[in-house]
């Protein structure tokens, strides 16, 4: 009778211990069966909570097989980046919060809101609902299929694929992501740019124009100077130094946006509405509010730069200062409206068309905002146009990319490049050069800026 008991008794613990975890190394993880499951379960310590508990991942398999083949998986990636990675997190999820927690404290509020813009339209609703581990190259390249067939540019796409790069990078060092997949898809190829430079008889057409407006100087500064649109509208009167015939280029204009300021505790949707709303803005970003959303921040290489103005600009300019030296001032700005307040992007944008118009460089139907023109309209030249007529002009004339980039404010020479269509005491006789090209347009008989009467513009500017 013990002879039959005993074998059974042993072979009882023998299995029993087979199922048993045996003891292990922090780290080396255990596995378990589940009977009410019919699971396998591997458990590996990944550290402790901040109140001092134990913290484990699990993985799960039907085979005992399968679930260490899982959980050696897990020891491997821990390994590697330090702690296991995020399988469940989605890409809208993470794209939340990168965009909070990553981007807005460094980002100046136009880039931000166009991180936010072709991440909200473009990638979160083509794979938003996938997990970020489990993003294919094939569901990158899908989002560049989506937009093309929306009609837009490869240009949008390839700022779709920096930010989703700019993402995934970010997710892989925070262990979310083992790799970024997206620097494993070639990046779309930018779509020719349809800025262009103004031809040399436009651009004087341009300048004898404006100097029949009060506030031409405002274009003579684009054309003659390159200042971005921001730029100007931004300027400040402490940026003008005329004795010494200088401007700094010190603060640039954008609108920001509003969010809850009362944690969404308020009863309206919009930010913009909440009794204590405030500006979205980077962290420690440098800024001055000015009206509502319109605020001055640092341009856009971060800090100022200083550029000398040709003769007959530094004289415009003091005609425009004291023709406007009764105007409401409340910013300091040199260009403003009537009232005082700012001039904001798409006034801008309007009044240049207007005297595109003038000018005769430009029709009556280019002239009308675009989602009123006829369609097969031919897009009209914008404000940076003027931008590009600077340094093409200077490039044709001869000047040095680095002094180029000196006096419109590029970050380098290959940047300079870009604009080509065709300290400095170098910088000044770089300008007097501009100035000489465009004698025409600038000479004493057509300078009257602030004048009364609106003049035609001299057949002999544009012979």
């Amino acid at each position: 009778m013990y002879l039959c008991v005993y074998p059974c008794v042993y072979l009882c613990v023998y299995r029993i211990a087979r199922l048993m975890p045996k003891k292990r190394s922090p780290g080396d993880g255990a596995l378990f069966y589940i009977p009410s499951k019919n699971l396998w379960r591997g458990v590996i310590d990944i550290g402790f909570t901040p109140d001092g508990r134990r913290k484990q991942e699990t993985v799960t398999s039907r085979t005992q097989r399968g679930a260490r083949d899982k959980l050696n998986e897990l020891k491997e990636e821990i390994k590697i980046y330090g702690a296991p990675l995020d399988r469940r997190r989605t890409v809208e999820q993470w794209a939340s919060h990168w965009l909070e927690t990553v981007c807005r404290p460094k980002l100046k509020p136009k880039p931000f809101a166009a991180y936010e813009s072709v991440t909200r339209s473009w990638i979160v609703p083509v794979i938003g609902k996938k997990r970020m581990s489990l993003v294919k190259p094939s569901d990158v390249r899908e989002v560049y299929q989506r937009i093309a067939q929306a009609g837009r540019s490869s240009s949008t796409a390839l700022k779709a694929h920096n930010i989703m790069s700019a993402m995934f990078e970010s997710a892989r060092r925070d262990g979310i992501v083992g790799r970024n997949v997206v620097a494993d898809v070639d990046a779309p190829r930018a779509a020719i740019s349809s800025r262009d430079a103004l031809p040399t008889q436009d651009a004087i057409k341009i300048l004898a124009a404006a100097s029949v407006r009060t506030d031409g100087t405002r274009w003579w500064t684009a054309l003659l100077g390159g200042v971005r649109q921001g730029e100007r509208l931004g300027a400040t009167l402490d940026s003008l130094d005329l004795d010494k015939g200088l401007f700094t280029i010190q603060w640039s204009l954008t609108e920001a946006r509003f969010e809850h300021g009362c944690g969404g505790k308020c009863a309206v949707k919009r930010g913009g509405s909440c009794p204590k709303r405030r500006l979205i803005l980077a962290d420690g970003l440098e800024y001055r509010q000015l009206d509502g959303r319109l605020c001055l921040v640092r341009p856009k290489s971060g800090k100022p730069r200083t550029f000398p103005l040709i003769p007959q600009l530094v004289e415009a300019l003091r005609r425009y200062l004291a023709a406007t030296a009764d105007r409401p001032n409340p910013h300091g700005l040199i260009w403003r409206n009537p009232d005082g307040s700012p001039i904001t992007s798409g006034q801008d944008s309007e009044e240049w068309r207007d005297l595109l118009l003038a000018a005769g460089v430009i029709t009556a139907e280019q002239a009308k905002p675009l989602k009123d023109q006829a369609e097969g309209t031919p897009p009209a030249p914008t404000t940076h146009w003027a931008r590009h007529t600077t340094a093409t002009v200077l490039m044709e004339l001869g000047v040095d990319a680095r002094i180029i980039g000196e006096i419109v404010g590029h970050a380098s020479d290959e940047i300079t490049r870009r604009y080509q269509h065709v300290s400095s005491a170098a910088a000044r006789d770089a300008m007097d050069r501009l100035g000489t090209h465009f004698a025409g347009a600038l000479s004493p008989h057509s300078t009257s800026l602030g004048t009364a009467r609106q003049r035609a513009v001299s057949p002999s500017i544009d012979s």
